[in-house]
C-alpha cells in the first residue's frame, strides 16, 4: 500500500504541534542532546527526527549510506524519516541544498549560489543508522570526550579577547552571582571560588551572550530579547558546548522556557521556541567551531587547575548582591 504524500506544510503542522505538546524542560534537554548527536541538521529538523524515530543517533541520505558501504533495510526503506530541505532560487533556477547541512550554513550556500534567496522546503528522506546493515562506520570526527575544564577555560578567555573584551575573576558581591557581562566596562566577570565546570560553564554562557546579544537588544524589554529567552538562549549554548566535550551541565534551568515564550506570543509559543531553538543550535555550532579551532592550536589565556570529577550544579543569574554595589548590569 502506498504511504500517503506528505508535504512541506504537513510537516510544519507537525513540528509545531511536537513543540507546542511537549516544550517543557525535559523537552527541550532532549532536543539540545539530539541536537549534538545530530549535528549537522536544524533545530526543526531535530525535532522532526525525533519525533518520527526518538532515539536517532546517526541520520543520513540513502546514497550517504551507501557512500559509506552501507544500505538501506528492505524493511525499513518505506519508514523513512522525512524533513525539511531548504530550496533556493538562482537565476531563475530552483536549487536544493543538502538537507543535512544545518542552517548555519544555508546564508553560505546562498551566498557560494551568487546570491540566490530561499524560497521554501521540500520534504526530504533520511534513515537513522539502526535502519541500515553493512559495515561498522568509522569515527568521522574526532572525540571531543577528553577535554579538560581547563582548556575550555583557555579557549574561552580567548572568545572573551577576541570579542574586544576583558575576563575578570572577583569574589565581590553575593555568592549566587556567579557571573555577568558588563557592556559598558567591555568586561566579562567570572565569581572566584566556583568550581572548575561551574566556572567553565558560566564563562561559555557569558560568551554566548556576547555571540548572541547585542547591548541595543538588552535595552529593549517587551521584545523578543526579553531577559527570560536571553537567558534560555545563553545557557543552551553553554549546554551544547559542554555537551559536545563530554560534560553534562543537567539542564535544571529550563523549566520556564514554555512559560517564557508564551510572555512573548502567547497565541503561537510554539514559534518562539522554534526561532529560540535555531539561533541557539546556529551559534553553538560556530561557538563550538572556534572553541576546537583554538583546542586544536593550543589556545590563548590562563590555565586553571582541573577538577574533571567535579559535577555542575545549577547555574544561577541573579542580579542581586548581598547589600554591596556590585558593578553587574542584569543582562
Amino acid at each position: 500500500m502506498e504511504r500517503p504524500r506528505v508535504t512541506p506544510e504537513d510537516l510544519r503542522d507537525a513540528l509545531h504541534t511536537q513543540i507546542r505538546k511537549h516544550s517543557s524542560g525535559v523537552e527541550w534537554v532532549r532536543w539540545l542532546d539530539a541536537s549534538v548527536a545530530l549535528r549537522n541538521y536544524s533545530f526543526r529538523n531535530v525535532v522532526l527526527i525525533t519525533l518520527q524515530m526518538p532515539y536517532a543517533s546517526q541520520v543520513a541520505r540513502s546514497d550517504v549510506w551507501e557512500k559509506l558501504g552501507r544500505s538501506v533495510q528492505k524493511g525499513q526503506q518505506d519508514k523513512e524519516i522525512r524533513i525539511l530541505a531548504p530550496v533556493i532560487l538562482e537565476r531563475g533556477r530552483r536549487l536544493t541544498i543538502d538537507a543535512d547541512q544545518p542552517d548555519v550554513e544555508l546564508e553560505r550556500a546562498k551566498q557560494a549560489r551568487g546570491g540566490g534567496r530561499l524560497v521554501g522546503f521540500r520534504v526530504a528522506s533520511v534513515w537513522d543508522v539502526s535502519q541500515t546493515d553493512g559495515p561498522s562506520l568509522p569515527q568521522l570526527t574526532p572525540s571531543t570526550s577528553g577535554t579538560s575544564t581547563s582548556e575550555l577555560w583557555q579557549a574561552l578567555t580567548h572568545e572573551v579577547r577576541s570579542s574586544g573584551y576583558s575576563l575578570v575573576e572577583t569574589r565581590r558581591g553575593s555568592a549566587s552571582l556567579e557571573g555577568f557581562t558588563d557592556h559598558q566596562e567591555r568586561t566579562v566577570v567570572i565569581r572566584r571560588g566556583l568550581d572548575e565546570v561551574t566556572a567553565v560553564a558560566r564563562l561559555a554562557h557569558e560568551v554566548a551572550h556576547l555571540r548572541m546579544h547585542a547591548q541595543k537588544e538588552i535595552a529593549a524589554p517587551g521584545t523578543v530579547m526579553c531577559r527570560g529567552i536571553r537567558e534560555i538562549e545563553a545557557e543552551s549554548v553553554a549546554y551544547l558546548l559542554l555537551a559536545h566535550h563530554g560534560w553534562s551541565t543537567g539542564g535544571s534551568s529550563f523549566r520556564y522556557i514554555a512559560a517564557w515564550a508564551a510572555e512573548v506570543n502567547k497565541r503561537e509559543p510554539e514559534k518562539v521556541i522554534e526561532r529560540t531553538g535555531a539561533r541557539v543550535v546556529s551559534v553553538a555550532r560556530r561557538l563550538i567551531g572556534s572553541v576546537d579551532g583554538q583546542l586544536r592550536r593550543g589556545g590563548l589565556g590562563h590555565r586553571r587547575p582541573d577538577l574533571r570529577a567535579v559535577s555542575l550544579g545549577t547555574l544561577t543569574d541573579s542580579p542581586e548582591t548581598d547589600g554591596r554595589p556590585f558593578e553587574g548590569p542584569e543582562r
